[in-house]
């Protein structure tokens, strides 16, 4: 009898998805796995893989890219297409295609950059330096929406797969995964006091696992500090055993020869062993990195936002019970009305989604529905009604087993005249 981790499902001729699927015996006679006969399933699985999403494939949309999603899920299809269907949507939603030439720097970051592409290791593979020891993770938060600071990440990420691109247009041999070097030099358990900085954290670590999946080669954390453990526990629930699988951690310099020889020296800032300096020698490199990191208070968008809101007399105030929902109803008279909201909580964080009423009573899913900071940013978003009805705001709080939210909030319905006058 073969082992189970030799039998790989295949999938039914008859049908796109693999329930009731069979299986093919991976194993060779003497028991061992059979690798060409592995390679073959795959090259048939990619195959079908294909087919199920070519409704929303692209040219540029290669057989590389695909297996990255096939890897992610195990080759299990049915997953595989659910992950790239959804990352397909968070693209469109965050603008991850047009993101290189219409995305600009928010000013905060502008004057507090803390990463930086280095160039190509010695595989030429490109490298990302992240100042993880001087970021002001809590100035970060308030001052920015954590879409935005996903949108930040994406650049970053797309702006170094682009770097692969132009090298492979040239000709170049390339690897399309990427290594991360993060500096956690000067760090600070106070920086992670904040429940906030640590939902964001973890809010960007799933975006990163779920839609760029196998594009990590290697992350070197280095100077970590002897507590470093306590923090990293945090997170490690929410890192996939793939991406934990390839994250190496230093509390000593034994890193320094390893990047050395993983890459030029001369592309290697200083102050992590290298030769790159800024043109006057300085070792910091403050043409790539701002080291006064620690973010004004006057860029909190908290404190902006928060007294805009108290002041707005149309808010409406409302207690959602521990395990409970509060449910707003929202008439549409006119198809193509802008439908706005703005709310927040006193204190922690609530779920939020968006729910069409149909004539059945059902409720259909537009927003689906997530956990929001708002206790930290007011959350405000809109949302486009092509039909008329009623449009019900679900705040949920049914995850809290012993705290009740106050919530306030604001809902608005803009004609479509009025929009296009505006």
């Amino acid at each position: 009898m073969p082992k189970l981790e030799n039998l790989i499902p295949l999938p039914r001729k008859e049908s796109l998805k693999w329930s009731g699927c069979n299986y093919l015996d991976m194993t060779s006679m003497n028991g061992k796995p059979d690798h060409e006969k592995q390679e073959q399933h795959k090259a048939v699985v990619l195959k079908e893989f294909r087919r199920i999403v070519q409704d929303i494939l692209e040219p540029h949309h290669d057989d590389m890219f695909l297996t990255r999603f096939l890897k992610a899920r195990d080759y299990d299809v049915i997953k595989a297409d659910k992950m790239i269907r959804e990352s397909f949507s968070f693209r469109k939603k965050i603008g991850a295609d047009t993101i290189l030439t219409e995305y600009e720097y928010p000013e905060v970051y502008a004057k507090h950059p803390v990463s930086a592409f280095l160039g190509f290791d010695r595989e030429n593979s490109p490298v990302r330096l992240f100042m993880a020891g001087i970021c002001d993770y809590k100035g970060f938060v308030y001052s920015m929406r954590v879409t935005g600071m996903m949108k930040l990440l994406t650049y970053f990420l797309e702006y170094d797969l682009s770097k692969v691109q132009e090298k492979k247009n040239n000709g170049s041999k390339l690897d399309m995964k990427s290594t991360f070097i993060l500096d956690f030099q000067d760090f600070s358990l106070k920086k992670f006091y904040d429940k906030s900085v640590i939902n964001a954290g973890i809010q960007l670590i799933t975006m990163y696992q779920d839609n760029y999946p196998e594009t990590l080669k290697k992350a070197y954390l280095v100077n970590v500090p002897s507590y470093f453990s306590w923090v990293f526990n945090i997170f490690k629930p929410f890192l996939n055993s793939v991406t934990l699988s390839k994250i190496s951690v230093y509390k000593t310099d034994e890193w320094q020869e390893e990047l050395r020889n993983a890459m030029d020296p001369k592309l290697l800032p200083a102050f992590l062993g290298g030769k790159l300096t800024d043109p006057d020698g300085n070792p910091k490199c403050t043409h790539l990195i701002n080291w006064q990191a620690k973010i004004d208070a006057s860029y909190y968008l908290t404190q902006r936002q928060t007294a805009d809101q108290e002041d707005d007399p149309s808010m409406k105030t409302a207690t959602v019970q521990q395990r409970g929902t509060l449910q707003v109803p929202v008439q549409v008279q006119v198809p193509g009305s802008l439908l706005r909201w703005t709310f927040m909580t006193k204190e922690y964080n609530i779920k939020f989604g968006l729910f069409l009423k149909e004539k059945s009573g059902k409720l259909k899913e537009l927003v689906a529905v997530e956990s929001v900071d708002c206790q930290v940013i007011p959350e405000e978003s809109e949302f486009l009604c092509e039909k008329a009805g009623t449009y019900v705001l679900h705040f949920d709080n049914s995850y809290s087993w012993m705290t009740a939210k106050q919530l306030t909030y604001k809902v608005d319905v803009q004609s479509p005249d009025e929009t296009n006058n505006n």
